[in-house]
């Protein structure tokens, strides 16, 4: 995440820290690696990508794709969610795998 800073920071009731970034990204298959992507920043994508991560005692990473009209809301609500301690499911929102 070089050259990003977070959109918002929570600590969840555990005491887990939180970073959730947003960014515009389109993520494509390498060619004859079936696992492996190559994430090329698109100025253009229509889709943002909203990432919650946490490093501390183990590093957790979820992420969910929204449209550029809806990310200030799937931001908050993904925020309220770690803050009160529930697993994150903002409406509007695709969560990645």
């Amino acid at each position: 995440m070089s050259g990003l800073r977070p959109h918002g920071r929570t600590t969840s009731p555990d005491g887990r820290a939180w970073e959730i970034y947003a960014y515009r990204a389109r993520v494509t298959p390498e060619r004859g690696r079936f696992h492996s992507f190559r994430r090329l920043f698109a100025p253009r994508a229509r889709e943002w990508t909203i990432e919650a991560s946490s490093w501390a005692p183990y590093p957790i990473t979820k992420r969910w794709t929204t449209a550029r009209e809806l990310r200030g809301q799937v931001l908050a609500s993904v925020e309220g969610q770690l803050a009160r301690g529930e697993e994150p499911m903002p409406r509007n929102a695709r969560q990645l795998l």
